[in-house]
C-alpha cells in the first residue's frame, strides 16, 4: 500500500506509539544519568548526563549543577539552563548558559515526527553547520528518538555568548543595513549548497520542497487548516486578497513543482522574523533549522522578506534587495543569475510562507499553540500585501 493512506496508516501508528511513551514517562518519571537514553524534558535533565553530553574531551571536569531559566513553548519546549561545573570544567572553558529545545508534550511529538523536523534539525548542526560562515548558532549536543519521540538539543545561547536579541515583527524595526543582512545571510547559505553533490550523499535525506509539502498533506490536515486560518485573519488582508480564498492552497503546490525544473540548493525553509536574531553590530543571525528543504532559491528569500519589513520598507527597497542576493549569490559558489529571471522567480515565491502562516493561525485545539496571534497577524498582513503588489498568482503563469 502506497500514498495517503499508506501516510496516514503509518501517523496513526506512530502517534499512538509516541502517546504510549509519553504515558510511560509521566508514570515512571525517568531521569537518565548517560546518554545511553535522551530525557524526555528539561525536568528530568541530571549532572551526570550533562556531564556526558558537555564534558566530551575534557577529563576530569564534571556538572555539578543545573537551573533553568527563561524560555517558550510551541512546536518545542525551549528553555535556558545555567550550568554550573568542577574547577576542571570551569577552567575548560565549558558553556555556562546553554539553550535547551526538547519534546516534552505529547502535542510537539506528534507534530514533530512525523515531519521528521527534528531529524532535519540534528542533521544541520551535525554536518552542515561546520561548513557555513554564517551567523547561527553552535550546536553542543542533538539527539532525537523516533520511537518515543523524545529530543533534545543543546545548543549555543547566542543571547548570552553574542549579546543578540531574538526577533519579532510587532516588536522590532528591521532597517536597511539588517534586511541586506538578512538576503546576504540566505546568498551566502543557498551558493555553498548550490545544486550540490552532497544531495545525493551525506544530504540524500533532506526533502524536496514540493515532496514535503506533499507529504505534510497527506499526514494532517494543512489545507484544510490554511482555509480556517483563512478566515480567521481576513480583516488584516487587503481587499484583493480577499477573492482568492479558494485559490491560495493550488498556488502554493503551483510554486512548488515550479521546483522541481530549477536549479535547487539548501532552503531553511522558516525564514519569519521570529528565526532571526539581531545582533549589535547591526548584523541578523539565523536558527531554528528543523525545517531545511531543497528546492529554489526565492522560496526562502521571499518568505523572509515578507516578514522583516514593513509594507512601506519591502515596496521601496525589494528590488534592490534582490540585485544584492544575486551579486552575493554569485560570490558564495551560485550562479549568475540575470536580473529578469530573478525577479520573476521571486514573485512566483511568497505562497509557502503564507501558508504556513494561515496554517498557524488556523490551528486546531489538539496542537500546539505555535506562535501569538498578533505574530500571524502581523506576518500575514505583509504576505497577503507583498502577493497583491508583487501579482504573485499571475506570475505563476508564466
Amino acid at each position: 500500500m502506497s500514498g495517503p493512506i499508506a501516510t496516514k496508516l503509518k501517523t496513526a501508528s506512530q502517534v499512538g506509539r509516541i502517546g504510549a511513551h509519553v504515558l510511560y514517562e509521566q508514570l515512571r518519571r525517568p531521569k537518565p544519568t548517560s546518554l545511553a537514553e535522551i530525557p524526555p524534558s528539561v525536568d528530568a535533565l541530571t549532572p551526570e548526563w550533562l556531564t556526558a553530553a558537555l564534558c566530551k574531551g575534557h577529563p576530569g571536569a564534571w556538572v555539578t549543577g543545573v537551573s533553568t531559566t527563561s524560555g517558550s513553548d510551541g512546536s518545542t519546549t525551549r528553555r535556558v539552563l545555567r550550568i554550573d561545573y568542577n574547577d576542571v570544567g570551569r577552567a575548560a572553558g565549558l558553556p555556562t548558559s546553554v539553550f535547551c529545545k526538547s519534546t516534552p508534550r505529547f502535542t510537539s511529538r506528534a507534530v514533530t515526527v512525523p515531519a521528521a523536523a527534528l531529524e532535519c534539525e540534528a542533521l544541520f548542526y551535525d554536518r552542515i553547520r561546520p561548513g557555513l560562515d554564517l551567523d547561527a548558532p553552535h550546536g553542543y549536543y542533538l539527539a532525537v528518538d523516533n520511537r518515543s519521540g523524545r529530543s533534545m538539543f543543546l545548543m549555543e545561547d547566542v543571547a548570552t555568548t553574542r549579546g543578540v536579541v531574538f526577533g519579532d515583527p510587532t516588536k522590532h524595526y528591521i532597517d536597511r543595513s539588517r534586511a541586506e543582512s538578512i538576503v546576504t545571510t540566505l546568498a551566502t547559505l543557498h551558493g555553498k549548497l548550490w545544486e550540490s553533490p552532497r544531495f545525493a550523499g551525506d544530504l540524500a535525506s533532506v526533502k524536496d520542497t514540493l515532496r514535503w509539502q506533499t507529504d505534510v498533506n497527506d499526514t494532517i490536515a494543512f489545507p484544510k487548516r490554511t482555509v480556517i486560518g483563512f478566515d480567521r485573519a481576513e480583516s488584516v488582508f487587503p481587499s484583493a486578497f480577499r477573492t482568492r480564498r479558494g485559490d491560495i492552497f493550488d498556488a502554493l503546490m503551483t510554486s512548488l513543482a515550479l521546483h522541481k525544473s530549477a536549479p535547487t540548493t539548501l532552503l531553511h525553509s522558516d525564514v519569519h522574523s521570529r528565526n532571526w536574531y539581531l545582533t549589535p553590530d547591526g548584523g541578523m543571525g539565523l536558527y531554528d533549522w528543523q525545517l531545511i528543504s531543497r528546492g529554489s532559491w526565492a522560496m526562502d528569500v521571499a518568505y523572509a522578506l515578507s516578514s522583516a519589513l514593513t509594507v512601506e520598507d519591502r515596496r521601496a527597497w525589494e528590488r534592490d534587495l534582490i540585485t544584492l542576493y544575486v551579486d552575493r549569490l554569485a560570490a558564495a559558489g551560485g550562479p549568475p543569475l540575470t536580473a529578469d529571471d530573478a525577479w520573476l522567480t521571486y514573485r512566483q515565491q511568497p505562497f509557502h510562507g503564507l501558508v504556513f502562516w494561515l496554517y498557524t493561525i488556523g490551528a486546531g485545539r489538539m496542537q500546539p499553540a505555535m506562535q501569538p496571534d498578533e505574530v500571524s497577524l502581523a506576518n500575514l498582513e505583509r504576505m497577503t500585501n507583498m502577493i497583491v503588489d508583487l501579482d504573485s498568482f499571475d506570475a505563476l503563469r508564466r
